[in-house]
């Protein structure tokens, strides 16, 4: 049993890591869309038809996929007036608050961008621009990253319950949740 737990808590890790990748390549993507946008429109007069329905569906990937890691480094903006003077079970006990509270938003979150990716799949849904293309493969990619990050969320409060599973992430300090 503790050794599918060391996997489970890999595995997730490796997702949040993945979720980066993706987050990161259109990062990318959309920067040489960007620069090709304004070039065109400065220089050749033509813009790239759609650069904006493209980087607002990007945009969308960027930020639902980072969502993972973010959740991972505890990196999340967090009001700790409170919070930062609590010891021993009553910081762990905070802890605990916030990670069931991001739980149920993220369990929230990635079932209804599942509806809106079925629906999305269902009706073949296309943007509206010059460019016709599909939306749904962006919620799909939405209802992935806040999937991860509802996993990510799980695996650091199983952590806080049940202690280190033996396997400290990234080679760091066994503390680390």
């Amino acid at each position: 049993m503790r050794q599918l737990a060391i996997l489970a808590d890999k595995a997730i890790q490796g997702l949040c890591v993945i979720a980066l990748a993706v987050a990161a390549a259109f990062i990318g993507i959309l920067a040489l869309i960007g620069a090709a946008d304004i070039f065109g429109t400065n220089l050749l007069h033509r813009p790239v038809p759609s650069s904006v329905e493209l980087s607002e569906a990007g945009l969308v990937i960027i930020v639902f996929m980072g969502l993972a890691q973010a959740q991972r480094r505890r990196a999340h903006i967090t009001v700790d007036i409170l919070s930062a003077n609590f010891r021993g079970w009553a910081a762990k006990a905070s802890l605990g608050l916030a990670l069931i509270s991001a739980i149920l938003f993220f369990g929230l979150l990635a079932w209804r961008a599942y509806l809106a990716a079925e629906q999305s799949l269902g009706i073949d849904e296309r943007s509206m621009g010059e460019i016709s293309f599909e939306i749904w493969p962006g919620k799909i990619l939405l209802f992935a990253g806040s999937t991860i990050a509802l996993l990510e969320s799980l695996r650091q409060f199983v952590r806080l319950c049940f202690g280190d599973l033996g396997a400290p992430p990234d080679g760091g300090g066994s503390a680390e949740i």
